[in-house]
């Protein structure tokens, strides 16, 4: 397997795929929550489920449209700035969490087929496009990003005592 592919595969194959693996995956963290229990934050200072699910894919759509050379389309997150990356909610319901899910999930997707268009000899090199950083840089730290928060959302489920059925 080539590095990008492997790359491409680990941000992939570790938020959205959880067969196989010992850890709970971005995918089994966020299932079986109502638009209310995502949203719901537990305590002062902590986020919801939900903000962090829109957050890990905004700055998973940041890195997509960084290799794609694009500007990332702040309004349709609702942002006026990039910030720190944390879109807002907007109407709390079982429907438009579902679609805040998803969204996270078909940027996962779409981000591991941007990274898997990169050419492997520009790896190594720092660039602008990657807030001048090599581009394994950028993939390997959208990787924790997305590791770290996963982990928050599993705390901050275990607070709302919604416990998740890993094997």
């Amino acid at each position: 397997m080539s590095e990008i592919n492997h790359l491409a595969t680990v941000v992939e194959e570790h938020f959205a795929n959880p067969q196989g693996s010992s850890f709970a995956h971005f995918i089994t963290v966020t299932d079986g929550l109502t638009g209310q229990q995502a949203a719901t934050t537990p305590a002062p200072r902590f986020n919801s489920v939900w903000a962090v699910v829109n957050h890990v894919a905004f700055w998973m759509d940041v890195l997509r449209a960084s290799i794609g050379g694009e500007a990332v389309d702040l309004a349709a997150w609702g942002l006026t700035e990039m910030g720190g990356g944390w879109p807002p909610l907007g109407e709390v319901s079982d429907a438009n969490w579902l679609a805040a899910r998803q969204r996270a999930l078909d940027l996962n997707h779409a981000l591991a087929a941007a990274i898997r268009t990169l050419d492997e000899a520009i790896l190594e090199q720092p660039s602008e496009r990657f807030w001048d950083q090599a581009p394994y840089q950028a993939i390997l730290a959208i990787y924790s990003h997305n590791s770290y928060h996963t982990a928050e959302s599993i705390s901050i489920r275990h607070m709302q005592e919604l416990w998740i059925d890993h094997p």
